[in-house]
Parts: structure tokens; sequence; C-alpha cells
């Protein structure tokens, strides 16, 4: 029987793979949880940097809610270049399930670490087991960057997935579906940051009136915001009063039943102090604050980050890189499984 707050190393490294990272948690109505996560090797060369090691996406099932989990298995395996990693998840209308992730075709020390990216698509027609021959969606001439757990579906119907523009990242764009994943296309309108500033991997989520908001990390440590009135299609100018310190990759995902927010992110100006608030109002403000991994001593020996976010029967699942010293690998990145009751953080 499932009893409240459950956290464990959901996916623990070794000498060869030292990062099990970017994961994403795909709920099923019997109670099964489906996880796929990305599983790299080590990186000597950087303090854990972009390993220039293979990469893949490895996966786990629970039978019951988080309590157990499978032994790992190959979702999409490497082959020397490209690599696979980030996964996303969405249940379709059609029965089917959408996985969209980020392929890595070259890589260069002593260069820019993330040429040759795109976004590919797949399916699964029966409930993870097996999937289609990958997609591309994006324009692998533009450089669209996304991370883990970013597929949205909107009260309408259309798939949004934002992703930010290289090589500058100066510029996002949400790539649209109007068709459950079939067919592609990049939103006419971009959000552009200010001046001087960079943007990292955007989330997007439904609001109350049907309006969708795309959070941004961003290079001056504080959350921008900026919204559509056309599903994604177009935005507003960014807004610079979001929630700060916001340092890293975070997650904004509607609660069920509900139009009030949840967000996970490093209310800190380091990737520590993981933590969750509500919004009730649009992201407009935030509150019931809660720390779940807290920082213990300085300096850091543990730092948190990347997290994805899942719901099912009045649960939180959650998931998140626990990155740790390492004498052999010079840095070890964990999976964190945690699971929280909604009744707790509401």
């Amino acid at each position: 029987m499932i009893k409240g707050d459950l956290r464990s190393v959901v996916c623990r490294t070794n000498v060869q793979f030292a990062r099990m990272v970017e994961a994403a948690i795909l709920p099923f109505p019997d109670g099964r949880l489906y996880l796929a996560y990305s599983e790299g090797e080590r990186a000597d060369h950087i303090d854990g940097g972009m390993p220039e090691g293979n990469i893949r996406i490895m996966g786990r099932w629970s039978p019951d809610e988080g309590e157990s989990w499978s032994a790992p298995f190959v979702v999409k395996d490497f082959d020397g270049t490209p690599n696979a990693m980030e996964p996303s998840f969405l249940h379709l209308t059609t029965g089917q399930v959408l996985q969209t992730f980020m392929e890595r075709a070259t890589y260069t020390q002593s260069g820019d670490s993330f040429a040759g990216m795109r976004i590919l698509k797949s399916y699964s027609d029966n409930d993870c087991a097996t999937w289609s021959e990958p997609e591309e969606i994006t324009d692998y001439g533009s450089m669209f960057f996304t991370t883990n757990d970013r597929l949205l579906s909107l009260s309408t119907g259309r798939v949004i997935l934002p992703a930010v523009i290289g090589p500058n990242l100066t510029s996002v764009r949400a790539w649209l579906s109007d068709d459950q994943g079939i067919s592609w296309r990049a939103g006419t309108g971009a959000v552009h940051a200010p001046q001087g500033i960079s943007y990292g991997y955007p989330i997007a989520a439904e609001l109350s009136d049907g309006r969708v908001a795309l959070f941004l990390v961003n290079s001056t440590g504080r959350m921008h915001i900026a919204q559509s009135n056309d599903g994604g299609e177009t935005w507003s100018e960014v807004d610079e009063t979001g929630i700060e310190p916001c340092p890293a990759p975070f997650m904004v995902r509607r609660l069920p039943a509900s139009t009030d927010l949840l967000l996970v992110w490093n209310h800190h100006t380091q990737r520590t102090n993981l933590s969750i608030a509500i919004s009730h109002d649009d992201a407009q403000s935030w509150t019931t604050f809660r720390v779940i991994e807290a920082q213990d001593r300085w300096p850091l020996e543990r730092t948190w980050c990347y997290p994805s976010l899942a719901f099912m029967n009045n649960y939180a699942h959650l998931t998140y890189y626990e990155r740790s010293a390492d004498p052999t690998t010079k840095a070890r990145f964990d999976l964190i499984y945690r699971r929280l009751p909604l009744d707790s953080i509401r």
C-alpha cells in the first residue's frame, strides 16, 4: 500500500556511465509509471560537463506507483553518433504515446559541444513496449534545443514543444502540431531576449483562461515569462519580474483538476535548495513554498537539477539528478525519484 512521501535513487551511476540525468515519467491509468532517462558516459575532460562519449535513452517500469522498479532496459540506443537524450512523453487521443528527444550528431571537445543537435519524434502503439523509427521535427540547419519533459497538450488538442534557437540562444519559438504530433511547424512568432541576455530551456503551461505561458530560465538568474493568446503561435514581450533566484532549468505544470500551477526550481543562486511552490493566479505570485532537497553545508557537496513532473492518483511524481563529486569520474549524476502527496503541498 502506498504511504505518502517517498525518495529513492532510482538510477545509480557507475564508473562507465556516470550520468543518469534528464528524465521523464509517463503515468498509466492502471498505476504503472514509465520512466525514461539519459544515460551518459563519464566526462573526464571537464568537471561534470557534456560528456564526449555515448549517450542513450534508458527506461524502467514501476508497477506500483514508484514503490519498486524494473531492471533498466534500452529505449533508444547509441550507435557511435548520433546520440539520443532528454526524452519527453505524451498520451495522445489516438491511444498512442508520443515521444520526443534530442539527438546530437557531432561532438568536438574544443569547439561547440552542442553542434549538430536536433529534435526527433517517435510513437508507440503498445504502451511504450516498442517505438516507431524516429523522424525529425525541427529544421536541422537552424539548431533548436529542448530538454526533458517539455511536451504540452492544450485543451484545444494542440501539442506544443517550445525550443530555444541556437547557436546564439537569444530567442525561443514553439513547435506546434494540430494532428496529434504527425506534422509539425514552427510558430510564426518568437520570444526575443532583451539585449545581453541568453535563454535556456523553456517550459510552457496552459493558464486558467486558455492563454499559454512560456517560462524561461536565462542568464539574469530571474525567471522570464511570455504569454500567447493564440495557442503558442505568437508571444508577448517577456515579463522580467518572475520568481528569483532561478539559476537553472526548472519545471512548471498545472495541478490536476485545477488552474493552480506547481513550480519545481532551485531557490538559490546555485543548483541547490530544490524547492516547490504553487501559484493560484496564473504565475503572478507564488506561495506554499517547500524545500525538497536542502543545502546542508558549504562548499556544496551535492546539487540537484533538471526536474521532471507527472501526476497520478493524487501524487506528484518527480525526478531530478543529484550531482556529487567522485575521484574517478570527477562527478557522478544519480537520478532521484520523489513521490509527494498533493494534499501535503497544496
